[in-house]
């Protein structure tokens, strides 16, 4: 420590032992006293750094050193005991209740106590120091102290001495060595007076700047030795030898190591800037730098965010615009293609109709990509049968591959006998996008898909859905494969020319595959075509039946039902709205049906009455959806019922949402609004029932009591107002879903039922904050509920 160098030529020299310590002899007298005293009692001062103190309950110190090496040469052990402080010393040594002091001072020592102690050998000598708080002001002798107030180490040598021969001096007694100096610091003394060696260290470390050295007082050296009860010679003899024994080399190591080692605290502030200025401006430069650096990352994230929401409107009103004249121009030209037209103007209608559907393939692409760079993209899984799929894909490709003359082949690897847990639509564009490109890119030959499903890890693969794409087309080149992914790029600028297109379907298939944590792989060479390999990771569902096999050979059916075997259905809906649809549904289906509001009365229902399938809403006022599937599954395997199938109907999309319902044991997830054809479907699949003869002449308009939907949605409406008002975020978050529902089943236009999700999102995201949304978003989702009431008596809520 730099303090270190500065004490040893002002304050203190160390006792001056020989270069070899005198050998230890004692004499038989020395060591039967040892043998019959072999505990030595000393008395210490607990606060006296660095000659002598307790730290963590240790006797620590240069003092305690010399105590340790006197125990090592003499096999005396010396115990402390404790004292009320340096007044009880006396009395101490009085009664005999104390042996030595380890560290007192010659010459300073108070005669009651010097009168009852013998003195050993030095072991210590310094000096002692005057410091005040003005620099350059000399003082050598105490008589420039008089009539002023010096701090000092109270009811010790100092004070004796100097009450004795500087009786105009007023002291200020402290007990520790920081406390003199902080009296000085805040003016309550003009001077602290003590050993070097004691106030230095913390001059150096606490008050560097605001405290200074005035001078060394010479007719008070700073003494050290052990005091020895004077009835006790022997003692005294035994010490003085164990301390001569020692080398100069020994005890230049205690000094030092003393010195250095002891804890005086955390520097100041002052003291850290005069000895560490460098680094400390380092420090600070390279935070402030940092901080700007920060500053300038949030402001450009904040930017860019920005930009993200402006360019994500940008497209979301450009996809409006586009798609509503959109709409006019596609539906006219399906209405003209119906007419007998001359052979020209059907080539043209054709391929105005052509270029539209590819306008709208486009906008949609780019709307995707948008979704996947934001990463707003959410996956929704459900078991799907992957070969139905395929073949759906393909069947639509094959009038493309057929007026080419090549050949679209479907090949199944290995029998796929189970549903995937995938999601059906991401899935379907990329095998379009894929299988579409093979077809576009080949001109002669043909194009093969091979589907694998594999259910065991091995070294080769890994388990999951394998879909291989080969064809015999132009091939790539590998710097044409290298721009293969890139956004807006195609092979060549020629292949763009001549095969049209934006360059950018592989990349939403890229991105689509990683998103579902798959990975695709291209093997392609110019002129002997491409073959692409997508892996994707899936859980599997339930083993396909006959009616899978059945929907996969035969064409879409009109909705029909048996008139002798009706399905039992315990609907589990809590929103009258979504009620009376569901159940206007199951009556067009010609099925019975029981309702139940919660989850509590659904599990009644179920110990009270066998039903062939659950239609099961997730948002329910008791228990969630989710606890009740679980809930009855236990129950199931608890009294050996065979499962009853249970579908999710939830206008819920988000993949934690159809997680959560696979896990509780759902066999199934439907998504609100729920299309008649969809729900007949879902009952056929999960049910032994098959749909033959159509029921006509449905009023479907009469089976809903609009008035009481209206009211309903009054009510729900109104709950969530309070619910804003009263600041209850997770009550509002309630009623919102709950009108999302209603939206999605009662087919709202598509922005009332957007502003009931925005609000439920914002609702749930901000729990415990409802200030966050403010009453004219209620107001204005008010209004479009009451455009939608006033005109929904025409609207069709069921037959779509």
């Amino acid at each position: 420590m730099r303090w270190l160098a500065a004490i040893y030529p002002l304050v203190f020299v160390a006792w001056a032992a020989p270069a070899i310590g005198e050998p230890l002899v004692l004499t038989d007298e020395e060591r039967a006293w040892i043998a019959e005293h072999p505990v030595v009692r000393i008395a210490i001062d607990p606060y006296w750094k660095p000659v002598e103190y307790f730290e963590n309950g240790q006797y620590m110190g240069l003092a305690s050193e010399y105590v340790r090496q006197v125990e090592r040469l003499t096999g005396l052990r010396f115990e402390i005991v404790h004292t009320g402080g340096w007044g009880t010393v006396t009395e101490m040594l009085k009664h005999k209740e104390v042996d030595v002091l380890p560290a007192t001072l010659r010459g300073l020592t108070t005669a009651s106590v010097a009168d009852q102690i013998t003195f050993t050998h030095n072991y210590f000598i310094g000096t002692t120091v005057v410091i005040t708080r003005e620099q350059g002001t000399s003082i050598y002798d105490l008589q420039k102290l008089d009539g002023k107030t010096v701090s000092l180490k109270g009811g010790g040598a100092y004070q004796d001495r100097i009450q004795t021969l500087y009786p105009n001096v007023k002291i200020l007694p402290s007990h520790k060595p920081d406390q003199e100096l902080r009296a000085v610091v805040s003016g309550e003394a003009d001077a602290v007076v003590g050993a070097g060696a004691v106030l230095l260290p913390y001059l150096t470390r606490k008050y560097q700047g605001v405290l200074h050295v005035a001078g060394a007082i010479g007719s008070l050296p700073m003494e050290l030795s052990m005091g020895v009860r004077e009835d006790l010679p022997v003692l005294h003899s035994i010490i003085n030898k164990a301390l001569s024994s020692l080398s100069a080399k020994e005890t230049d190591q205690m000094v030092e190591r003393w010195f250095c080692k002891t804890d005086y605290g955390a520097p100041s502030l002052p003291v850290l800037l005069i000895y560490y200025s460098p680094q400390i401006t380092l420090i600070v430069f390279s935070l402030l730098l940092i901080s700007g650096f920060a500053l300038h990352a949030r402001s450009q994230r904040r930017r860019a965010v920005r930009s993200e929401k402006e360019k994500t409107m940008f497209l979301a009103v450009l996809s409006h615009e586009i798609r509503s004249p959109m709409n006019a121009i596609l539906a006219s030209m399906e209405l003209l293609q119906q007419f007998e037209l001359p052979k020209e103007p059907r080539r043209l209608l054709d391929v105005a109709s052509n270029s539209a559907e590819h306008l709208l393939r486009l906008l949609d692409d780019v709307l995707d990509i948008s979704k996947l760079e934001a990463g707003r993209l959410q996956l929704d899984i459900a078991p799907l049968d992957i070969m139905d799929l395929s073949r759906t894909v393909t069947d639509l490709l094959n009038f493309g591959a057929q007026e080419k003359g090549i050949a679209l082949t479907l090949i199944e690897d290995g029998p796929i006998t189970r549903r995937l847990i995938l999601d059906r639509l991401r899935v379907g564009q990329v095998l379009h996008n894929l299988i579409g490109n093979a077809v576009k890119f080949t001109l002669s030959g043909g194009v093969t898909v091979t589907l694998r499903h594999e259910t065991i890890a091995s070294k080769e693969h890994r388990a999951g859905l394998y879909v291989r794409i080969a064809d015999s087309g132009i091939g790539m080149d590998m710097t044409a494969r290298g721009r293969l992914f890139k956004p807006y790029s195609q092979a060549s600028a020629s292949t763009a020319r001549k095969f049209g297109g934006t360059g950018l379907g592989l990349l939403i298939c890229r991105q689509l595959v990683e998103l579902m944590e798959g990975t695709i792989e291209v093997d392609s060479e110019l002129n002997r075509g491409t073959t692409i390999t997508v892996y994707l990771p899936c859980e599997t569902g339930t083993a396909l039946g006959p009616v899978h096999d059945k929907a996969q050979t035969s064409p879409k059916q009109k909705l029909q039902l048996t008139e002798t075997s009706q399905l039992n259905v315990l609907l589990v809906e809590d929103t009258f709205a979504n009620q009376a649809v569901f159940q206007a549904q199951l009556d067009v289906l010609g099925c019975r049906h029981r309702l139940a509001a919660d989850g509590l009365s659904a599990l009644r229902a179920l110990d009270e009455a066998e039903y062939d399938i659950v239609l099961l809403d997730c948002d329910l006022p008791d228990i969630t959806g989710y606890d009740f599937a679980r809930r009855w599954r236990e129950q199931e395997t608890a009294r050996g019922l065979a499962p009853t199938p249970i579908l999710a109907i939830s206008a819920s999309t988000d993949f934690s949402h159809t997680s959560a319902c696979f896990e509780a044991g759902m066999d199934g997830v439907l998504k609100k609004p729920i299309k008649l054809d969809s729900l007949r479907d879902a009952l056929q699949l999960w049910s032994e029932a098959s749909l033959e003869h159509v029921i006509d002449d449905v009023p479907v308009q009469e089976m809903l009591d609009l008035n009481a939907v209206v009211q309903e949605l009054k009510a729900d409406f109104h709950g969530l107002k309070l619910a804003h008002e009263s600041g209850n975020a997770e009550e509002a978050a309630r009623y919102a879903h709950r009108l999302v529902g209603a939206c999605e089943v009662l087919k709202m236009p598509p922005q009332t039922a957007a502003q009931a999700r925005r609000l439920e999102h914002r609702f749930r995201q901000g729990v415990g904050d409802t200030n966050a949304i403010s009453s004219l978003e209620l107001d204005e989702f008010e209004c479009s509920l009451y455009d939608w009431a006033t005109t929904s008596a025409a609207r069709p809520f069921i037959n779509d």
